[in-house]
């Protein structure tokens, strides 16, 4: 097993060095909102972060070598605690019992931990007995909530925490990464960062669970059904595609690059081979969209792309943005309106 510290975390160098300035300095704070998309990092620096508060070297924290982080990294620390949703959300029982569990005192450390997953997914009834326990807090306890989305908080909530935002990696970074994990095939690591939308653990998901080529089969029918020209098959294959905002940002992800390569097939005469992403997808379709597409709309296109994946964090109905960006990509192709509305 690999135990990950801090400085194997790349890409969040303010944020890590923030959290190691309050462990150094003893000045961690009462309650902590970590925000970023799935697979961001938040969970892996959040468990980092609680291994370092307990930690018992004077100096290296977290050491991986005393007590405390020994049972942290085994995941039998009694003082780290997990709230995960219970079904679909965090219920005001769950909270009810946590604010039992953490009325007494710490077992066999300084502080407590208590790390909060999917927070975004606490009923209103828990954020107010959550509340409650932020407004009086009890004992050295600390709280880690971890987001996609921590707008959906109550705002007196937001307050009394410490908000530090997750970045997307860039591709640099991502690959730095990637090849420190051992994935070490370079077209697939290529696809996978392409495909990933700087999400490092989603890249990361695809490499292990031989994802690519799957999902590859998928989109490429995906591309064929826009040159079939039906509203209706576009909505239906949408429909089956998009089951959640992760899938969303992968079909996003996937299209940017995509429609970067239909830019560059356009654009250079020769030589192109090594610059294109999209390797796996169907020749002839990539040729029938270069042919169908004029630069200007490609343009278009991929700003329409990136707009929606900037406001994605942000953004609840994310599926009729990305519908209705679809259905005006198919009104290019259908050629039915003299300029495009992207």
């Amino acid at each position: 097993m690999i135990v990950m510290d801090f400085q194997d975390i790349i890409g969040q160098e303010v944020l890590i060095q923030s959290l190691r300035n309050a462990i150094e300095g003893d000045m961690v704070a009462n309650a902590y909102i970590f925000n970023g998309p799935a697979g961001s990092g938040k969970k892996t620096v959040a468990d980092i972060f609680a291994r370092a508060i307990n930690c018992k070297d004077p100096k290296y924290k977290p050491c991986n070598l005393c007590s405390s982080c020994k049972k942290t990294i085994a995941k039998v620390n009694p003082d780290i605690i997990y709230i995960r949703p219970t079904g679909s959300s965090i219920k005001i029982e769950q909270i009810r019992k946590l604010i039992s569990d953490i009325s007494v005192k710490s077992y066999e450390n300084i502080y407590r931990v208590i790390i909060v997953e999917n927070a975004d997914s606490l009923t209103s009834e828990s954020q107010d007995a959550f509340l409650k326990t932020l407004e009086e807090p009890e004992g050295n306890n600390i709280f880690i909530l971890l987001t996609e989305n921590y707008n959906t908080l109550l705002p007196t909530i937001i307050s009394r925490c410490q908000v530090y935002n997750f970045n997307r990696l860039n591709k640099e970074d991502m690959k730095a990464v990637l090849t420190r994990l051992g994935f070490t095939d370079p077209v697939e690591v290529e696809i996978a960062i392409q495909n990933s939308n700087g999400i490092i653990g989603r890249a990361i998901e695809m490499l292990k669970n031989k994802e690519l080529e799957s999902q590859s089969r998928l989109y490429e029918e995906f591309l064929a059904t826009i040159l079939r020209g039906s509203r209706v098959e576009i909505l239906n294959c949408s429909d089956n595609l998009l089951n959640s905002k992760d899938d969303g940002e992968k079909l996003l992800g996937f299209l940017l690059g995509f429609f970067r390569d239909i830019l560059v097939l356009k654009t250079m005469d020769e030589d192109y081979a090594e610059h294109i992403i999209s390797k796996a997808i169907d020749s002839h379709i990539m040729d029938s969209y270069v042919n169908s597409f004029k630069e200007e709309d490609i343009f278009k296109i991929i700003d329409s792309i990136k707009h929606i994946i900037t406001s994605m964090d942000f953004n609840v109905n994310y599926k009729n943005s990305i519908d209705s960006m679809l259905l005006q990509i198919l009104e290019v192709f259908n050629d039915k309106s003299s300029r495009s509305t992207i």
